[in-house]
């Protein structure tokens, strides 16, 4: 094999995976999900596990940056995690109640950030 073949196979082999799959997944009707599949918003008087979100970053860097402002005000028990759409998310988990989150982000926004409540995901 020449050396250009050999080039020319080396991409085939990074290239035909990297389009090749997100062709796949589109014909067998499965979609990636979308921010919006990533965000329950909880509804009053949910009863399911709740998590105090203060914000969503595109990177850690970012998202630590927002922790540090979050855990400046009092909620150190606060931490990132991933969102599961590519996405960084800064929160608090330890909501038993949807009157207790409410409170909590009354009190959030008073501390001038950013909250609100969402179903933890399954």
């Amino acid at each position: 094999m020449t050396r250009s073949g050999a080039r020319v196979a080396a991409a085939a082999i990074v290239a035909v995976p990297l389009l090749g799959y997100p062709l796949v997944v589109a014909a067998d009707g499965a979609r990636f999900p979308s921010p919006e599949d990533c965000v329950k918003l909880a509804s009053p008087g949910e009863t399911g596990e709740l998590d105090l979100v203060f914000g969503r970053r595109a990177t850690t860097t970012e998202a630590e940056r927002l922790l540090s402002r979050v855990q400046g005000v009092g909620y150190v028990d606060a931490e990132v995690r991933g969102d599961g759409c590519g996405r960084w998310k800064v929160l608090y988990d330890g909501i038993t109640s949807y009157e207790q989150g409410s409170s909590s982000v009354a009190e959030a926004r008073g501390a001038g950030l950013e909250a609100w409540l969402e179903v933890e995901p399954s």
